[in-house]
């Protein structure tokens, strides 16, 4: 559990790049095989099963025009920063249950 939350904070970032003009990861190789192999290794972690499905449906929506980049940008930036936080936060509790 303790290398997921750097895998999640590794492979989650990557759906779009902050800068100037923003770039769209959506469909990059690399990317796509990141996520591919990072749910394939983690299949029943809710907080991957969720960022996949968020990338997967953002992507779509930008692709059909239903939301702008700024938008998906957006939207993922805050579910990735509350997952993130929320990962951080179950291992904490995790670790104070087995101290003594």
């Amino acid at each position: 559990m303790k290398r997921l939350l750097p895998a999640l904070l590794l492979f989650s970032m990557p759906l779009f790049a902050a800068d100037d003009e923003p770039a769209n990861y959506c469909h990059d190789d690399s990317v796509d095989k990141d996520w591919a192999r990072l749910l394939a290794e983690t299949p029943t972690d809710p907080i991957i099963i969720k960022l996949f499905g968020l990338r997967e449906g953002l992507c779509g929506m930008i692709d059909r025009g239903q939301i702008t980049l700024e938008q998906g940008i957006d939207i993922w930036n805050d579910e990735h920063s509350r997952s993130v936080l929320q990962r951080a936060d179950d291992e904490a509790k995790k670790r104070k249950k087995y101290d003594l």
